[in-house]
């Protein structure tokens, strides 16, 4: 699949109902989501692991995007219920149901040892609102992934790093982007803006 296909395929997926400000639930765009997942896959072709885990999926557009490369299959983690139909509701508009398992959950919740798959990709809560929000997906995240983590947040974010040296893995931000926000929340003032958001790849050293 070209760039410009899943972007666009990305982009007419069932929308985020956006409904919990609280749970800092902002969608990643379709061109932010297919450039990103590009520049994994040539890396790291999603066709070469044994699947992928999409912590906090909201509709579920980088896990999806993730099979459309190529990944065997995916599983999608999501707190929100009505996120989780908006999710079905994608997942089935591209007939990708047989390679999908959706788990509706805390991510504080997840038994690793039950869904442990190569990569873990995630645009987790950035901490505006509640403080360490981030913290959970990341400890999830580390417990899941059997190789590498890849992660979307603020640009500004400075824990990153020292975060994944104390648990023994390197992180490198390797791609930055200013990323879409639509006014989805009433506290959202302007029609449109961006916020600058980065992409770390987080890998397991060597064994």
């Amino acid at each position: 699949m070209r760039l410009r296909h899943l972007a666009m395929t990305l982009s007419n997926l069932p929308s985020h109902p956006f409904r919990e400000p609280a749970l800092e639930q902002y969608g990643t765009d379709g061109e932010t989501a297919a450039r990103w997942l590009f520049s994994i896959n040539s890396e790291e072709p999603f066709e070469e692991t044994d699947g992928i885990i999409d912590l906090g999926a909201g509709n579920g557009i980088l896990g999806i995007g993730a099979l459309l490369l190529g990944a065997p299959n995916a599983i999608f983690v999501e707190i929100d219920e009505e996120v989780c139909k908006s999710l079905q509701d994608a997942i089935a508009s591209l007939d990708l149901g047989d390679r999908c398992r959706i788990l509706n959950g805390n991510v504080k919740s997840i038994i690793d040892d039950e869904i442990k798959r190569d990569v873990v990709i995630m645009n987790p809560p950035w901490g505006r609102q509640t403080p360490r929000a981030d913290r959970p997906f990341l400890d999830s995240a580390i417990k899941c992934a059997n190789d590498s983590i890849h992660l979307l947040h603020g640009r500004g974010a400075q824990h990153i790093e020292p975060w994944a040296d104390s648990v023994g893995w390197v992180a490198k931000r390797w791609m930055e982007v200013d990323l879409p926000m639509p006014p989805i929340y009433s506290h959202h003032t302007k029609k449109r803006n961006t916020t600058e958001a980065a992409m770390w790849w987080i890998k397991r050293p060597a064994r």
